[in-house]
């Protein structure tokens, strides 16, 4: 028994490179239905994953034995010339379609990262100044509180002892620190950004 050799790489769901002891060949299509195209010639297979069964058929390339007496053997070579060159190129139009369609791996098959740059510094603004609601913040306060299942009475513009109570227990529930007495516009700020 001689020496064996065979390795498929796989492009995606679709394409394999095999590269044997008798040369490089592209395979082609899903499985059950695959088309072969090497250097013995082209070989399609239709069957059921799974089961076994399958129908295959080879079509093969001329062999330069079989070259007729009136062709001479530079023609002969020119043909054999021509296949191998198109083999190769099939062989890079496949790795073309490898490199291209996923992230690289190393030989122990762990994906290769590329660098992040770091991303640029965050520029945080300075808290804005706390002060009482007016009229409009509290009537939006109160409706945004009751849209959140706090309590705060009817949206009227008027901090009942309602809306007072709903606005600490929110205060409360999102950890604010220094709970005013009054709701400010610290709280709404917080209430329109949950």
């Amino acid at each position: 028994m001689g020496l064996r050799f065979r390795k498929s790489i796989s492009f995606g769901k679709f394409f394999r490179l095999n590269l044997s002891k008798s040369g490089v060949s592209l395979g082609v299509g899903p499985p059950g239905l695959n088309m072969n195209i090497g250097p013995r010639g082209v070989r399609q297979t239709i069957g059921l994953p799974g089961t076994g069964l399958s129908y295959q058929e080879t079509h093969q390339w001329p062999k330069s034995t079989e070259v007729t007496p009136a062709v001479t053997s530079q023609e002969a070579s020119n043909s054999e010339l021509g296949w191998k060159i198109i083999g190769i190129a099939i062989a890079i139009i496949a790795l073309i379609v490898y490199l291209g369609s996923g992230p690289s791996t190393t030989a122990s098959g762990h994906p290769i990262t590329t660098p992040v740059p770091s991303p640029t510094p965050v520029v945080v603004s300075p808290p804005k100044p706390d002060r009482p609601l007016n009229r409009d913040e509290i009537r939006e306060l109160q409706t945004l509180l009751k849209k959140k299942g706090f309590n705060a009475g009817t949206p009227d513009g008027v901090m009942g002892p309602k809306t007072r109570a709903a606005a600490q227990a929110f205060a409360r529930a999102h950890k604010m620190k220094d709970t005013p007495n009054e709701p400010s516009l610290r709280v709404l700020d917080a209430a329109r950004g949950q």
